[in-house]
């Protein structure tokens, strides 16, 4: 389920807040550890999801004089991200209860 993490909590990320660009997606998902992945890494996971369909430019924001694109999730990467969601939470009860 390693590949899924990271696409899980940029999913999180795009369904918490609409509109967001890399840099701020990639910033919500890392820990006050500074734990997460690089900006490039959450770069490619937004594009691949973008290729799927699961998420869309749905603005963009001028950043130090430069435009940059803001996502959102569509409707079926919202629904990717609530089946993910379930599958972890049912995995941890299954875990809690044994």
């Amino acid at each position: 389920m390693k590949p899924i993490d990271i696409e899980h909590q940029v999913l999180l990320a795009l369904r918490a807040t609409a509109g967001q660009v890399i840099h701020a997606i990639q910033r919500r998902i890392t820990t006050a550890h500074g734990e997460g992945p690089g900006w490039r890494q959450v770069a490619n996971t937004v594009n691949r999801l973008e290729r799927r369909g699961w998420v869309r430019v749905i603005a963009e924001q001028e950043i130090n004089q430069v435009w940059h694109p803001a996502y959102g999730l569509t409707d079926a990467g919202r629904e990717q991200a609530d089946r993910v969601h379930a599958q972890r939470t049912n995995a941890t009860g299954a875990e809690v209860s044994a």
